[in-house]
C-alpha cells in the first residue's frame, strides 16, 4: 500500500481513467498533499484526474525536456512550438 498524502480523494472503485491517473501521479513520486506545513495554503497542488491529461502531460515533458513529476504537477500546459510557419497551399490571390 502507498500514502498518497492527506488531500487524496480516492475516484469511484469502477473509474479506470482516474485510478490510471492516480497510478501515474503516486508512480512519479508525487502525493495528493498541500504544501504549506500548516494547512493554511491556497489548497492541494495541481495533479491530473484522468489517462488522457496524464498522457497529455507526458509528450509535454518530452517536447519541454520535463521531468515525469514535473510534468505531471503542471496545471497548465505549454503550448507546443509550431515550426516552419509557411502554410501547405499558397495563399490565393485577390481578383
Amino acid at each position: 500500500m502507498i500514502y498518497a498524502g492527506h488531500d487524496f480523494a480516492a475516484p469511484r472503485r469502477g473509474d479506470r481513467r482516474r485510478w490510471a491517473a492516480v497510478t501515474a501521479v503516486l508512480q512519479a513520486g508525487l502525493r495528493y498533499e498541500n504544501f504549506e506545513l500548516c494547512g493554511c495554503g491556497p489548497g492541494p497542488a495541481y495533479r491530473p484526474h484522468t489517462s488522457a491529461q496524464v498522457r497529455a502531460r507526458l509528450r509535454a515533458a518530452a517536447r519541454e525536456g520535463l521531468t515525469t513529476a514535473e510534468a505531471l504537477a503542471l496545471r497548465d500546459l505549454p503550448s507546443p512550438v509550431r515550426h516552419g510557419g509557411t502554410r501547405s497551399h499558397p495563399r490565393r490571390r485577390a481578383r
